[in-house]
């Protein structure tokens, strides 16, 4: 399957894979479906179930519309929820991170009123 065929959902479950440090099988497990099934859904137009597709965003730390390519950005209340539910599995070295782009972010706004 070439990068160009690709579907927004697999492209976008295989990015948020690597970010999040789960292979396949782990993911698999966690969702409790199949390898089999799970590697039809990202190399097909077959996409999962309701609830299967729920029990991949909330692993992977998004939402069903996201992975379905529906919602492209996030706003403050979705940032919010993310933020709190994944919390407890981030590093130290990624809240951080968080922290420093929300910083830069404030200290940029903060010099445009001087």
């Amino acid at each position: 399957m070439s990068e160009v065929n690709e579907t927004i959902f697999a492209r976008r479950v295989k990015d948020l894979m690597k970010e999040n440090r789960y292979s396949q099988k782990k993911l698999c497990e966690i969702c409790g479906i199949t390898e089999a099934a799970f590697s039809r859904y990202m190399t097909t137009e077959r996409l999962p179930r309701t609830d299967v597709l729920a029990n991949i965003a909330n692993t992977l730390h998004t939402t069903s519309d996201y992975l379905l390519g529906n919602d492209n950005t996030y706003g403050y209340d979705q940032l919010e929820i993310l933020l709190a539910s994944s919390k407890d599995n981030l590093s130290l070295n990624q809240k951080k991170k968080l922290v420093e782009i929300l910083m830069d972010e404030y200290k940029s706004t903060q010099e445009g009123t001087y």
